[in-house]
């Protein structure tokens, strides 16, 4: 947070869109100094005496607090050189904590100062150290540059197009990127094709603008900032006055912000918490503590593991919550089994696979990213079959009859199968697989326990020569659990996956019959071949294919 003088924006209305970042409903927590710091980060509530263990109980007291008193699931906290670099023995130990908690923004602080870093390679080790921690958390998000109004336009876009190409594996929906000045400008920066997929920040404060006095003046300035960009921004902070305070020599008292509004304040305050519902865009408010600083919705008493929580202004609470996108009713993710697709190529759910059978890969659950899936690029690379984020490869784009495959995998990417074990057994598997990479292949989870230890696949020259690698499961019990498929190491594709009762599979063998049952004419003129794709049996010609499944077999 920084004041400065009023900024002359002009804004336009942005297209009726509607955010996918409702996820957020947060708080800051911050440094009683505030977060532009030369040294060592110390949140309000620990000290530079704590160590990890400590710290750990300390975060784990103050932001089970800002749950329970003020009903949140996410906190964005500071980082800095010094802090990751010298301190990170106690400071992990407070994000740990946060992230049991729910998700985490790790937002970048610099020091005050018309600068950038004062030494790069310290800053480029900072989010080294970071990525290489908690880059595959799933609660742990990165923003790159608080406030970085230091830059011009290019360099700010070059500075974030290089931390991209130093931290590839980490999900682009897990980045976010302030908008030029002080976080003002999400144009700026959001036009850039090369922030494919990531999210941006915004900022807004009375004090850039104390002549607005209406709710839809501040809407408005707000939209100046945002643009067209709603469906991919953070608002990351915005506050006002909660406890007494002074202002440019007026004395505010406690601010009633269920009330129309009387200054600019609580013009303010339900200005923005009406857009940011308005747009069901996610949230954090600054601060959720940081002593002594009358924005503060909580007031701390006590040290430790005995700090307690008190809200300052329940009116400024209220508006808080009204902000939070996803009180909004919605309807959550629901994970089901993949059934196919409608008439509009919408997949559909359908029953679990059967175990023992055949899964194609490429048919994992609905659900979406994290629920049913996870896949470190935001769009399908390979372009067939499914319309997500993870990657599927045609077996010959030539013949789509052929089938699709998993491809362009990274390790820790999974995918998720709802599964109907027939009987309590033990059961083996065989997975089709590519790769022109060494030691890389999947591992098998049911229900959140490993089955299987890393199944490599046989290394070729290429991704299109598939072998069948087997391996042993052990007893899984009878009913419907969850199947996880995760991928280890990186670029190995997968056909298929198919399981047995036994200790091992038996080779596949062909269907062997004198005749069978079809429509008269299917045979004529042309040998025809028979196929099995997603558990069914076809025989197919010139193109045309007749669903055996279910017919008599001769």
């Amino acid at each position: 947070m920084k004041t400065l003088g009023v900024l002359g924006l002009s804004f336009f209305l942005c297209a009726n869109s509607f955010a996918v970042t409702s996820q957020f409903r947060g708080v800051n927590w911050a440094d009683k100094r505030d977060n532009f710091v030369s040294d060592v980060l110390v949140l309000s509530g620990l000290s530079l005496s704590d160590n990890h263990e400590s710290a750990y109980a300390i975060a784990d007291r103050i932001v089970g607090q800002f749950q329970e008193v003020l009903g949140t699931n996410s906190v964005r906290m500071p980082v800095n050189e010094p802090t990751i670099l010298k301190a990170f023995d106690m400071y992990s130990g407070a994000l740990d904590a946060a992230l049991e908690h729910g998700r985490v923004a790790m937002g970048y602080w610099g020091p005050a100062q018309p600068a950038g870093p004062k030494n790069m390679d310290d800053w480029w080790k900072m989010w080294a150290k970071l990525v290489e921690t908690y880059g595959d958390h799933p609660n742990a998000y990165f923003e790159i540059f608080n406030e970085p109004h230091m830059y011009s336009k290019d360099e700010l876009r070059n500075l974030y197009a290089e931390w991209l190409k130093k931290f590839p594996n980490v999900p682009r929906d897990h980045i976010l990127l302030d908008g030029s000045g002080l976080a003002w400008n999400v144009p700026d920066i959001a036009d850039d094709p090369r922030f494919e997929g990531c999210l941006f920040a915004v900022h807004e404060y009375t004090f850039w603008n104390m002549s607005i006095t209406t709710e839809q003046g501040w809407k408005n300035s707000f939209k100046g900032k945002v643009g067209k960009y709603i469906d991919r921004t953070v608002c990351t902070e915005w506050g006002g006055a909660m406890s007494p305070g002074e202002k440019n020599g007026v004395h505010y008292d406690y601010q009633d912000y269920n009330k129309a509004p009387t200054n600019y304040f609580t013009a303010y305050i339900r200005g923005m918490s009406d857009q940011l519902r308005e747009w069901e865009m996610g949230s954090f408010y600054w601060p959720g503590l940081r002593d002594g600083d009358w924005y503060s919705m909580t007031k701390r008493s006590g040290e430790g593991v005995n700090t307690k929580l008190q809200i300052v202004n329940q009116s400024g609470v209220d508006r808080m919550q009204m902000a939070w996108a996803d009180t909004v009713e919605t309807t959550p993710p629901q994970q089901d089994p993949f059934g196919g697709f409608d008439a509009d190529g919408k997949a559909i759910a359908g029953k679990p696979a059967a175990i023992p059978g055949k899964i194609e890969a490429e048919n994992y659950d609905l659900g979406g990213s994290r629920v049913s899936f996870y896949d470190k690029s935001s769009d399908n690379e390979g372009g067939f079959y499914r319309k997500d984020a993870v990657d599927i490869v045609a077996l010959d784009s030539a013949d789509l009859s052929k089938g699709y495959a998993i491809g362009f995998t990274n390790d820790g990417e999974w995918l998720e199968y709802t599964v109907n074990v027939a009987k309590t057994a033990t059961y083996s598997v065989e997975v089709q697989m590519a790769t022109a990479s060494e030691k890389a292949g999947v591992q098998f989870f049911v229900d959140g326990k490993a089955v299987s230890d890393s199944i490599i696949a046989k290394q070729g020259e290429d991704w299109s020569n598939y072998s069948a690698i087997q391996s042993r499961l052990g007893e899984i019990a009878a009913g419907e659990h969850i199947l996880k498929m995760q991928i280890v190491g990186n670029y190995v594709n997968i056909d298929n996956i198919r399981f047995c009762e036994g200790e091992k599979c038996e080779e596949s063998v062909g269907i062997r019959a004198s005749r069978v049952a079809v429509p008269a004419g299917i045979l004529e003129n042309a040998t025809p071949r028979l196929r099995v794709q997603n558990n069914k049996l076809y025989i197919e010609k010139n193109g045309k294919r007749f669903d055996l499944t279910g017919h008599r077999v001769k």
